[in-house]
């Protein structure tokens, strides 16, 4: 596809335009002619053509020319873009009136110049462009454009015209021009033109689709000046060689028109095919684009009524449930890709068929006759005979068996019998369920056909040895008769067995590894009786043994056993191990076989064994697991791996002792070189202890597992570090409180500690001097509740620095927090809010003191149970209103005020004895008085509606008060009562909805 050289955008700046006619010294001749242009005349005679320089051509520039231009970007299908080839161009000279020149390898020509001789010439060019490629196509866009090469004189006005006239010819002449069709394009240039020499480019869309449809081959395009300017002035002008742009595309086309499921032909008027309630339409779209990938519409319309035409896409079938049986409906296809829909398709013809067949087919079978008594045999083939008994509206039989396989087979002719081949998939009972099915695919009533399948094929188990070696196949007969087994591998041959006394066993052998096709059989007097295929896992990896070291006993650490490796692939040479993540080999006895002697450590071990054959290939991996028992017990300081830490100088910490050693019944210890302690299991393979480190720095706690036997296991020496940051202990003890001040005393975490460095909640960090004993003591009062800490360093004398201490302290707020569900609605003055009051201070609080804005404080007992304690607080003002409310303990100690901010809406207020909102009360019949009040001062009047029923106006009493009946007519139905005030200035409030709910009266 061509477009212009460059964008409107990328323009380069426009010389100059001249002002009067330029000197022939100033002008660049036209190009002369050559011998490749020909002139062509009448048979009269020869003509020699001279031409006048043009005018010299300043630097290009383009003249915008309101126009559309082609599309660059890549399109959603494949649609095609190119350049029209241009099949020839001529131009026609006044000075020549009986010739034409065809071809010549010079710039068009168009307008009035003159030669050397002074003579005039006026001039016009043809183009001639090649429509074949664009045959069957449809054009998007298509755009003409060329830049004007050389200008006589920019001053001069000039009105050039394009035409679409009659193809050039033969006998062409400037007295014989190709007559003029149709103007395509009037463009001003010279003088006021804003470039010179300019560019000109307009749309072709329109005009390439009219020669398409016309069936034109070509089109020819003339470029020209208009007739009132053509022989005036100095309008000659040359042009590049017009390039035509397009980009096409091949509308796509359908074929094979027909209904599916069952497959039915296109039908004609005279035999329109039958179709169901839902019915399958196929056809298949072609399209000339490579990589186009169309969609198919569809058109359906009763042959009687083309007026009830549809259109629609069939994906998965096509509900045609609306037409009566009988109905005769045309049908046609249309396929679209993403440019263009193509041509409806011929019409074709179906018929309403929405009676399926009335009875269920008959089912027989002399192998596997219906009932209970067995027939046939497991993997034995039985012959199935369906029968239509006659009614020609059956054309097939539809099948389906328990397992959910599934089919159809043809009837032999309408209303005929039709033959299934079918090897039951269950053993025991399985059901075939049939159906007759008529020509339009309509299925009739199902036939379950229950019967019986003998057991007939052989028990059979396989001891795998490996692959390359004898395994071991053993059949058990399943019935009396049997005389011989068989089995085969795929793509092997059938080996046979005798049974004797119903059994046999044979060797067979495996070639490869995985899962392996086995198919048995079972055979009475060489007759096929059962059969089925067994999947059998084949392996080489290597067997692993081992009497010591195993799943079923735990050994303790130091016993010395072995491990036994065989082969379960021929001619192995060595064995390939890893144990505890390390490969080695050992190598394999004559018999293949491997002892490996091993000496037990303790923990989990993993072990993977492979055997190598003398070819230097590896089996598949075999996996063996085991536990050693650690003759020595463990010891571990949980609390050590919590952050931050919490462990210090003279703080208690728990360490688990821990064996598995068979008659444990305690452990003694030692920490940190003190007196030896003894601590009882008591039955369990663990002990927890406490030891008070006295120090920062390294500790040690030594352990020993005392036996039944008096024994003791070899000691573990658990050495374990201890955070040198000071200790913080806190005066009250546990949560703070917002506003109480609370004391924290730092102790030292190492000798000689000089002062501390501490800050609360990451602030400035602050410096006190530490007391005689080490310790120093600072207040802190908490300023907000949650998450807080204080972070201490120790400093000695000599300026050692402790391990950073986080001691973190959590503190409950002191003010009271209120919450309301009120908060989304609307309602209004009478109606009542509901308050919850709780506190982070349960067990303290003994009372909350409350008011509403400015009214009189109220005193309220605090739940006892941990709970919000509820309010009721009557709505007496429309807006913002405030609730404020403290806390107050035993002591009398009051909480700073909470200020909880609540808007009171003017919605009004709704009651009724006789059927409290949201409550099922009252019933069919039953009367109920509604009441209208309040929501905001001023209201004169209220309308009510009852659910979307009419609405209706009451009047409103001097106090602003009204009332309604009404009388529900059902049990057990709701009702919502929806009721506005209307003020005398005419605004009206929100809206109350009101839930009515009728009983049944009693």
């Amino acid at each position: 596809m061509s477009v212009a050289p460059w964008s409107p955008s990328e323009r380069p700046d426009p010389a100059p335009q001249r002002a009067s006619k330029i000197a022939p010294t100033d002008c660049a001749p036209l190009a002369t002619m050559t011998p490749s242009a020909s002139i062509e005349t009448p048979p009269r005679g020869r003509v020699q053509v001279h031409m006048r320089h043009f005018r010299a051509a300043i630097p290009l520039t383009i003249l915008a020319v309101v126009a559309a231009m082609v599309t660059t970007g890549s399109p959603a299908s494949a649609a095609d873009s190119f350049d029209v080839t241009l099949k020839s161009w001529a131009y026609l000279d006044s000075q020549n009136p009986d010739a034409k020149v065809v071809d010549a390898a010079v710039a068009p020509p168009v307008g009035t110049s003159r030669d050397e001789a002074d003579r005039t010439h006026i001039y016009r060019s043809y183009f001639t462009y090649d429509l074949t490629t664009l045959k069957g196509t449809v054009v998007h866009s298509s755009y003409l454009w060329t830049n004007e090469k050389t200008v006589v004189d920019c001053s001069a006005p000039a009105t050039i015209e394009v035409w679409r006239t009659r193809p050039v010819k033969s006998n062409t002449t400037w007295l014989r021009p190709p007559a003029e069709i149709e103007k395509l394009l009037t463009a001003k240039r010279g003088a006021g033109a804003a470039y010179c020499p300019g560019y000109l480019g307009f749309d072709m869309v329109a005009t390439l689709n009219a020669a398409l449809s016309r069936g034109e081959k070509s089109i020819t395009l003339e470029f020209r000046v208009a007739a009132d300017q053509e022989g005036v002035g100095w309008t000659g002008r040359t042009f590049d060689k017009p390039v035509l742009s397009a980009t096409v595309n091949h509308p796509p086309t359908v074929t094979d028109l027909k209904l599916k499921y069952p497959d039915r032909p296109c039908g004609t008027l005279a035999k329109p095919s039958p179709a169901a309630r839902n019915t399958v339409f196929s056809a298949t779209p072609g399209d000339a684009d490579e990589g186009d990938h169309p969609t198919v519409l569809y058109a359906i319309w009763p042959v009687d009524h083309p007026d009830q035409r549809r259109e629609f896409h069939d994906y998965y079938g096509t509900d045609l449930s609306q037409y009566a049986d009988g109905t005769v409906l045309a049908w046609q296809a249309q396929a679209s890709d993403y440019y263009d829909q193509g041509p409806w398709s011929r019409t074709c013809y179906l018929v309403m068929d929405l009676t399926a067949p009335a009875d269920p087919p008959k089912v027989s079978s002399r192998t596997y006759p219906e009932g209970d008594s067995p027939g046939g045999g497991t993997g034995i083939e039985g012959t199935f005979r369906f029968d239509g008994a006659g009614d020609r509206d059956v054309v097939a039989f539809t099948w389906r068996d328990s397992m959910g396989y599934s089919g159809q087979v043809p009837a032999r002719h309408p209303g005929g019998r039709a033959t299934l081949k079918y090897t039951p998939k269950l053993r025991l009972i399985t059901d075939l369920y049939v159906a007759s099915v008529d020509a339009a695919g309509n299925r009739g009533p199902e036939k379950n056909y229950r019967f019986r399948v003998a057991e007939t094929a052989p028990r059979v188990d396989v001891v795998v040895q490996g692959v390359g070696l004898p395994s071991t196949i053993t059949f058990i007969a399943s019935k009396p008769e049997t005389t011989a087994f068989g089995y085969q591998l795929k793509d092997s041959a059938e080996v046979r067995l005798p049974a004797v006394d119903g059994k046999a066993t044979g060797p067979v052998t495996f070639t490869t590894t995985g899962l392996i096709d086995v198919a048995v059989r079972s055979y009475a007097n060489n007759k096929l009786i059962g059969q089925e295929t067994l999947q059998v896992w084949v392996t080489d990896a290597p067997g692993i043994e081992s009497a010591e070291f195993n799943l079923d006993t735990d050994q303790v650490a130091g016993k010395v056993g072995s491990f036994r490796f065989t082969p379960h692939s021929n001619d192995v040479v060595a064995y390939e191990y890893n144990l505890d993540d390390e490969w080695k080999t050992i190598p394999a006895a004559d018999d293949d076989i491997a002892v490996l002697p091993w000496t037990a450590t303790p923990g989990w071990h993993s072990m993977v064994v492979r055997s190598v054959r003398a070819d230097g290939s590896t089996s598949m991996e075999a996996d063996y697991q085991f536990n050693i028992i650690d003759n020595r017990p463990t010891a571990y300081a949980n609390e050590l791996s919590i952050w931050p830490r919490r462990d210090g100088v003279g703080v208690p910490l728990s360490v688990e002792l821990q064996s598995r050693l068979p008659n444990l019944t305690g452990f003694v210890y030692r920490f940190d070189g003190g007196a030896e302690q003894t601590v009882p299991t008591g039955g369990d393979p663990y002990a927890l202890i406490t030891v008070t480190p006295t120090h920062a720095g390294d500790n040690t706690v030594v352990v020993q597992a005392l036996l039944s036997d008096g024994s003791r296991s070899p000691a573990t020496t658990y050495t374990f570090g201890i955070w040198s940051g000071p200790v913080v202990t806190q005066t009250p003890e546990g949560d703070g409180t917002v506003g109480r001040t609370v004391t924290f005393t730092f102790h030292p975490g190492l000798p000689d500690v000089a002062s501390y460095r501490y800050s609360f909640n990451s602030a400035d960090e602050e410096t006190i001097q530490a007391g005689p004993d080490g310790t120093a003591t600072v207040t802190y009062t908490p300023g907000s509740w949650g998450y807080n800490d204080v972070r201490v360093t120790s400093v000695g004398a000599d300026g050692t620095e402790s391990d950073l201490r986080i001691a973190p302290f959590s503190v409950r707020d002191n003010k009271v927090a209120v919450y309301s569900t009120y908060d989304w609605s609307r309602v209004g003055i009478g109606w009542t809010g509901y308050f919850y009051f709780s506190t982070q201070l349960f067990g303290e609080v003994t009372e909350y003191h409350y008011r509403v804005n400015d009214g009189p404080e109220q005193i309220l007992p605090a739940s006892a149970d941990g709970t919000a304690t509820r309010v009721a607080v009557p709505f007496e003002r429309n807006g913002t209103n405030t609730l404020h409310v403290q806390s107050s303990t035993a002591g009398g100690e009051l909480s700073p005020v909470t200020d909880y901010d609540f808007t009171v809406g003017d919605a009004p207020y709704v009651v009724s004895a006789q059927y409290p909102s949201g409550t099922w009360s009252g019933g069919a019949g039953v009367p109920g008085t509604f009441e209208f009040s309040g929501g905001t001062a001023g209201i004169v009047s209220f309308s009510w509606q009852i659910d979307d029923g009419p609405s209706t106006d009451v009047p409103a009493d001097s106090q602003g008060r009204a009332s309604i009946t009404y009388t529900p007519a059902q049990n057990f139905e709701t009702h919502t009562l929806s009721v506005t005030g209307h003020k005398a200035d005419g605004t009206d409030t929100d809206a109350t909805r009101y839930n009515i709910y009728v009983s049944n009266g009693t």
